[in-house]
C-alpha cells in the first residue's frame, strides 16, 4: 500500500500512521471485533428477554400485554437511538459514541437486573435499548474508516450476519436460563456481557478521519475535546444544521416519497414477524407437542440457520451476480466507445438491478409462514415439520434487509442514508407492538388461522417487488428526489467530462498511486487512486442493521468524506 497522507486545511497533514486504513491489519480486524462483540448484546438483549417473561410476570403480578413491553420498548429505543447516535458521531466522532454506548447499557442493564417494580424494569430496559442503539448508527462508519471495500467483504457479511442472527438466537438461551436460572441472571447476562466488552472499548482509538483531524486542530488550538471551534464540524455545517438533517430529513422521506413509505411498512412486518414468532413459538409447540421452554427456545435455532443461508446467497450469489453486470456494462461501454466516442452509453445499472435479492425474499418468507400454519396444530406431524418452516423465513427475512438497503442507496444517491434511517425508524416502531398481539390472536383465530393471516399478508411482497421491478423507471420519474433514467444514459464525451469534473482537480501524486483532491469546500485531502474507481461498488456494503441497519444497514462510504453513520455508517445527504 502506498503512502497517503490527508491535509488539513492550510498547514496541518494528517501523518500516514495515523490514517486508520494504514494501520495493520491485526490492529484493524482487532478493533473491528471489539465492535462486532459490543453490537450482539445489545442486539440480543430484546429477545434474550423471552425466557424472563413468564417469571417476570408471575413476580410482578401483571398481564400478558405488560411484561411483553419489556421486548417492545427496547425496539422502540432502537427505533430512536440511532437518530441521536449520528449526529453526535458527526460532532464528536465515533470514539466517545462507543464509550458511552457501552457504559450506558451495561448499566442501565444492570438496572434491569435489580429492578424491584415492573415500572423500573420497564423503564431500564427503554433505556439500555435507546442509549445502545447508538452502535448501530457508526459501526459500518468504522469500517470504512479502516478498510478499503475490497478489504471489507468478509466484515461486512460478519455484521450483517450479527444483526439479524443475534435477536434470533437470543431466545435460545434465554429460554434455557428461563427454565433453570432466575430472571434476574438473564438480565445479569447482558450486564455482564457488555461489562467484559466494555473495557477494550474504553481503550479503542478513534477512527473517524474528520474527528482525527478536529483533534489535532483543537490541540493547536488549545481547546478541550467539547469544544469544537465555533460549533460546526469540519464541513462547515453547524450543530443545529447536522440535528436538523439526522432527526427531519428521514420524516421528510417517509412522507413525500412513496417508494420509502411502502416498502418500510411492508419491511417493517418482515421484520416484526421474528417478534410475532418470539411470543408465537412457544404457544404453539407448547400447546401442540407439550414443549418446555427450554425446548420452544431451540426451535428459534431454525430461523437462525436461515439468517445464515441469506447472508450466504446474497454474498455468494447476488453481489457477485451484480458485480458481473456492471462489469460486463462496462466492457460494452468500452467497445462502443472504442468505435464511436460519442456514442449513448447507459452508464451503470439501474436501481432495479439491486431488486433480484428482494424478489426472491418475497417468495421465501410465504413459503415458510404458509408451511408453518399449515403443519403447526397438528400432534401427528412430527414436530421437526414445523420447526423446519423457520429455514426459509430467516433466510427471506435476511435477503430483504440486505437487497432493500443497497437498493435505497442506488434510488437515492444523495439522500440514501436518510431513506435507510426512515426504513429503520418505522421497523422499530412496527416491532415494539407485534409481541403484544401475537399470543392473543392465536389464541382468537387458532394456530392454522393465525398463521394463514401472516403468510397471507406476506405475500404483498410478489407484486410489490414485480411493480418495482417492472415500473421502477417511471415511479423514479415521478418522484424529485430518486435517481432519474435520463441520469444513467449519457453520451461518450459526456462520460468522460462528466468523469473529469467529478472533482475541481486531481493529479498524481510523488508516489504515483496517490491522487490529490481539491473538494468543493476548498479542503484537499490525499486518497488513492482505487478509491477514485470504488464509487460504483460501495452499495454492497451497506448490511444496517440493521438492524437494525437498526438503523442500522448503511452507507460505508470513503471516511475521508463527511458521515453522519446513519442506517449502518455513511451519509451521502449530508452534503445535499
Amino acid at each position: 500500500m502506498s503512502k497517503t497522507a490527508v491535509a488539513v486545511g492550510p498547514t496541518t497533514e494528517l501523518a500516514y500512521e495515523r490514517n486508520p486504513r494504514n494501520w495493520s491489519t491485526v490492529r484493524r480486524w482487532y478493533i473491528a471485533m471489539v465492535i462486532w462483540n459490543l453490537v450482539a448484546p445489545i442486539d440480543m438483549c430484546s429477545t434474550l428477554y423471552s425466557g424472563a417473561q413468564s417469571q417476570v410476570q408471575d413476580r410482578f403480578g401483571v398481564s400478558h400485554f405488560v411484561v411483553t413491553l419489556g421486548v417492545g420498548l427496547v425496539n422502540f429505543g432502537f427505533a430512536i437511538g440511532p437518530l441521536i447516535g449520528a449526529p453526535l458521531s458527526e460532532l464528536y466522532g465515533r470514539q466517545p459514541v462507543y464509550i458511552g454506548t457501552a457504559v450506558s447499557f451495561t448499566l442501565f442493564s444492570l438496572g434491569s437486573a435489580v429492578s424491584q417494580s415492573i415500572s423500573a424494569l420497564l423503564i431500564t430496559r427503554f433505556f439500555s435499548g435507546f442509549l445502545g442503539a447508538a452502535v448501530f448508527s457508526n459501526f459500518g462508519g468504522s469500517l470504512s474508516d479502516m478498510f478499503t471495500p475490497d478489504e471489507r467483504g468478509p466484515l461486512v457479511a460478519l455484521f450483517a450476519l450479527v444483526l439479524q442472527g443475534a435477536p434470533t438466537i437470543g431466545p435460545v438461551p434465554g429460554s434455557f436460563m428461563g427454565q433453570y436460572v432466575g430472571w434476574r441472571w438473564i438480565m445479569g447476562l447482558t450486564a455482564l456481557w457488555s461489562a467484559f466488552i466494555t473495557i477494550p472499548v474504553l481503550f479503542l482509538p478513534e477512527t473517524e478521519v474528520g474527528a482525527i483531524k478536529r483533534k489535532i486542530l483543537r490541540q493547536a488550538n488549545g481547546r478541550k475535546w467539547w469544544q469544537f471551534g465555533d460549533g460546526q464540524n469540519e464541513k462547515g455545517k453547524s450543530g443545529k444544521d447536522v440535528w436538523g438533517k439526522a432527526l427531519l430529513t428521514p420524516l421528510m422521506m417517509l412522507f413525500w416519497e412513496p417508494i420509502v413509505a411502502a416498502t418500510s411498512l411492508y419491511h417493517a412486518f418482515i421484520y416484526g414477524l421474528l417478534f410475532i414468532l418470539l411470543e408465537a413459538y412457544p404457544y404453539v409447540f407448547r400447546n401442540t407437542y407439550n414443549f418446555s421452554l427450554s425446548s420452544t427456545g431451540l426451535v428459534f435455532i431454525s430461523p437462525w440457520i436461515g439468517n445464515v443461508v441469506g447472508v450466504l446467497l446474497y454474498f455468494g450469489y447476488f453481489k457477485p451476480s451484480y458485480t458481473k453486470k456492471q462489469h460486463a456494462l462496462h466492457e460494452l461501454n468500452d467497445t462502443i466507445l472504442s468505435s464511436n466516442p460519442s456514442s449513448l452509453i447507459q452508464k451503470d445499472l439501474k436501481p432495479e438491478a439491486r431488486l433480484p435479492g428482494m424478489l426472491v425474499s418475497a417468495v421465501l418468507v410465504p413459503v415458510g409462514l404458509f408451511w408453518f400454519a399449515l403443519t403447526c396444530s397438528h400432534p401427528s406431524i412430527h414436530w421437526m415439520v414445523p420447526t423446519l418452516s423457520g429455514i426459509p423465513v430467516g433466510a427471506g427475512m435476511t435477503l430483504l434487509q440486505l437487497s432493500l438497503s443497497n437498493y435505497y442507496i442506488d434510488l437515492y444517491p444523495t439522500l440514501s442514508a436518510s431513506a435507510l434511517a426512515a426504513n429503520v425508524f418505522v421497523r422499530n416502531m412496527l416491532a415494539t407492538w407485534f409481541p403484544t398481539f401475537s399470543v392473543p390472536m392465536y389464541e382468537k383465530l387458532g394456530m392454522q388461522n393465525a398463521g394463514l393471516v401472516l403468510a397471507g399478508i406476506s405475500l404483498a411482497g410478489i407484486p410489490g417487488g414485480w411493480v418495482l421491478w417492472k415500473f421502477g423507471g417511471r415511479l423514479r420519474s415521478m418522484s424529485g428526489r430518486a435517481a432519474q433514467d435520463s441520469a444513467y444514459m449519457v453520451h461518450g464525451d459526456g462520460f468522460y467530462a462528466e468523469k473529469n469534473s467529478q472533482q475541481i482537480s486531481a493529479v498524481p501524486s510523488s508516489s504515483g498511486n496517490s491522487t490529490i483532491i481539491a473538494s468543493s469546500g476548498g479542503m484537499k485531502e490525499f486518497v488513492t487512486t482505487q478509491d477514485l474507481q470504488e464509487k460504483n461498488d460501495l452499495a454492497v456494503d451497506h448490511c444496517q442493521h440493521d438492524e437494525h441497519l437498526q438503523a442500522p444497514l448503511g452507507d460505508f462510504e470513503d471516511p475521508n468524506t463527511t458521515r453522519a453513520g446513519l442506517g449502518l455508517g455513511a451519509r451521502k445527504d449530508v452534503e445535499s
